[in-house]
């Protein structure tokens, strides 16, 4: 009698355990990802870091870092996407305790093909599904965008997501990012009818700076959430160390 063959393993499309629970968004096909709850998100954890992952009850895991410290040979994505048990195992038993997650930010630039970073939203899709199916975590989606030509991509499968986050990182330092920022969140609020809460992520001890960036979104009702991380609570500590100085 012979074996039968496990044509998804051998093709490559494990990711098919994450996409056949889920409906598709968009011409492109997006994954559906959605966050019906707004949570009261007051840190952000690094995932490099999980002795912070409860340094407070509402702590928050956050994927902003180089795509080669959580994107590896035997990062998440490989093992969703080659099928590999063990791999998904360890993060099931890493993330069991997480209460809340940001998608992952595979990094999106201006500079590479379209496809490129589509495929990039695709996979933050995809292991933001997973996590869903895999832990009892809420996963935020997160709005990333690295061109204005890419907005029609952006929220494909969250259209009806009551919470999203953004990041400043790099927006605040360059004034052509910063602009893609500022058109990315109008663009968010216009097109998400169910927003009630934007999460963001930033370094910047200038809290009410960032807070501005968002003023089209508190004016409509929206609450802009920006929790401490370990890099503003160092900038902050920064801040303050020189004002001391000057004073003395």
């Amino acid at each position: 009698m012979r074996r039968k063959k496990n044509l998804k393993q051998l093709l490559n499309l494990s990711v098919l355990d994450c996409t056949n629970r889920h409906i598709k968004v968009g011409d492109l096909d997006m994954p559906y990802l959605t966050c019906s709850a707004v949570p009261d998100v007051d840190y952000l954890a690094s995932y490099r870091f999980p002795s912070m992952y409860h340094y407070t009850d509402n702590t928050c895991v956050e994927f902003f870092d180089y795509d080669s410290h959580f994107d590896g040979l035997h990062g998440l994505w490989n093992g969703i996407y080659y099928g590999i048990a063990d791999i998904q195992d360890y993060y099931r038993k890493r993330f069991e305790t997480v209460r809340l997650f940001i998608s992952p930010d595979y990094s999106k630039c201006g500079d590479v093909p379209l496809v490129e970073n589509l495929y990039r939203q695709y996979k933050s899709r995809i292991v933001s599904n997973w996590l869903t199916l895999n832990t009892s975590a809420v996963v935020i989606p997160l709005v990333s965008c690295p061109l204005v030509s890419y907005l029609p991509f952006a929220l494909d499968g969250m259209q009806d997501t009551r919470t999203v986050a953004f990041s400043t990182t790099g927006a605040l330092a360059e004034k052509e990012q910063l602009k893609i920022l500022q058109i990315s969140v109008e663009y968010a609020i216009s097109r998400l009818p169910e927003l009630r809460e934007i999460v963001v992520n930033t370094t910047s001890p200038d809290v009410a700076k960032v807070r501005q960036l968002f003023k089209s979104a508190t004016a409509k009702g929206i609450r802009i959430e920006i929790p401490l991380n370990t890099l503003m609570q160092r900038h902050i500590a920064l801040r303050n160390g020189e004002a001391d100085g000057d004073n003395e």
